[in-house]
């Protein structure tokens, strides 16, 4: 019968997306809006941005349907040859693109990744020393609401309060006086370099395990726009979306990948503890099709195109940074290194939030995110602090000319609202509906492609 004929793989897949208009109406027209928003605002998140229409098919792909658990040839489910040979080709790639000892493409998030390593390393109450969130760490470095701040001691080293950056010798003596199991480095909010290398040596001095969380800087540290923590550190974690990939995390080892632990008596290698707790410790089903779509865009990072477009990424921040500081703002560290700028958005008017800064911008088609600073006195809902990023209008194939655009278009939006509180304001029509096309034409001229 007609209705029982075997479709090809590429007939099925391409059907899809009808399949979703026909069958569910509603979502298809909220993912098409959702394209219309990126495709129509500037997106200045420093925490995203685009992957590839290939990483997206795989993601969409019937992949999505195995189930297992395990790792590749110790599966707990048959049928698993075809994924086995997806997660291999996904672990090599990494390998190769971070020039790794060691790969772990299973974990479901960066945050998943962070906390695999710190169950496998500590037991209830040991000690963790890491950058405090509200001066540029991450939750899931041992904030009290997270998994790590309820069930580990946590101590926090912080930036200078003049400089805010990080103070090396300074994190050593804390080290020394509270005798850390881990060091955490690494951030969610810190615009310059990060020495790992600096970072290991305080770990050897006071006998702690050292792990980079490389999450925003991993692409430029492929594309050796940033200096790698993978031999450094014992454990390098980071998501994959931030540097351009699907979602989900990835956990990698250089040449401490095969060093010994003792664990229940018994002496295993660090790569080992890190598959078992992987599975059965923390995780169970892993997401096949992300792991295809991990390994699509690992490929994607050998290319000359993906790692010379990370170099763009920082000099866009750079000049993107440079403009707004000769506007007057007061730009955290004075510039960056990476692919992100702080600014300290109080400074810059009587009354003006964070807050204020990231709903208006968003009224006139400038995307960004609120963000506390260090030493900030607001609470994190008002903020002191706007962080952006240039991942996203890079790839879209801006340049300088195009930062200083931005960064007219950023302030004149900025200066011209009227603050009536920490969280209220009142914008101009006329202002929103000429900024709003100056920012249509400008994304028109670079889509999303």
């Amino acid at each position: 019968m007609d209705s029982l004929k075997r479709l090809s793989s590429q007939a099925y897949h391409e059907g899809i997306w009808d399949a979703l208009k026909e069958q569910d109406e509603h979502v298809y027209q909220l993912i098409n809006k959702e394209y219309e928003r990126l495709q129509n605002t500037l997106q200045l998140i420093a925490a995203e941005n685009l992957c590839t229409r290939a990483v997206l098919a795989a993601l969409g792909s019937i992949v999505q349907n195995k189930t297992t658990e395990g790792f590749p040839h110790a599966r707990f489910h048959g049928g698993c040859d075809v994924v086995d040979d997806i997660e291999e080709l996904a672990v090599a790639r990494a390998k190769e693109t971070f020039k790794a000892q060691y790969a772990n493409v299973q974990p479901h998030s960066g945050t998943a990744a962070n906390q695999i390593v710190l169950v496998a390393l500590l037991e209830s109450g040991d000690r963790i020393l890491s950058l405090e969130l509200n001066q540029g760490g991450h939750v899931s470095h041992g904030a009290n609401v997270s998994f790590g701040g309820k069930f580990f001691d946590v101590e926090n080293y912080f930036v200078d309060r003049q400089t805010y950056r990080l103070d090396v010798e300074n994190i050593r003596q804390k080290a020394l006086e509270f005798k850390p199991k881990l060091i955490i480095c690494g951030g969610s909010a810190y615009a310059r370099t990060i020495d790992f290398q600096q970072f290991r040596r305080i770990a050897d001095e006071v006998g702690a395990y050292l792990m980079a969380d490389i999450s925003h800087i991993a692409g430029l540290i492929i594309a050796g726009a940033h200096p790698s923590p993978i031999d450094a550190a014992h454990f390098s974690t980071t998501s994959t979306y931030k540097p351009g990939g699907p979602r989900g995390g990835l956990i990698l080892m250089g040449k401490d990948f095969d060093r010994q632990i003792e664990v229940s008596g018994k002496k295993t290698p660090l790569w080992r503890l890190i598959q078992k707790t992987t599975f059965p410790g923390v995780q169970g089903t892993p997401y096949l099709n992300n792991i295809a779509a991990k390994a699509i865009f690992f490929k994607e990072t050998l290319s000359e195109e993906y790692r010379s477009r990370q170099f763009r990424i920082v000099e866009n921040a750079a000049r993107l940074a440079e403009n707004l500081l000769g506007l007057g703002y007061d730009v955290v560290t004075d510039g960056t290194d990476n692919h992100m700028i702080l600014i300290n958005i109080a400074n810059l008017r009587e009354g003006m939030t964070g807050a204020i800064a990231q709903e208006c911008l968003e009224e006139c088609g400038i995307i960004i995110n609120k963000n506390r600073l260090p030493y900030d006195t607001r609470n994190a809902a008002v903020a002191s602090g706007a962080r952006l990023g240039t991942p996203i209008v890079t790839r879209n194939g801006m340049g300088p000319d195009q930062m200083d655009t931005i960064a007219g278009l950023f302030d004149t939006v900025l200066r011209g609202v009227k603050i009536v509180s920490e969280r209220e304001y009142e914008l101009d029509n006329s202002l929103k509906d000429d900024t709003r096309r100056k920012i249509m034409e400008l994304c028109h001229e670079f889509p999303m492609s």
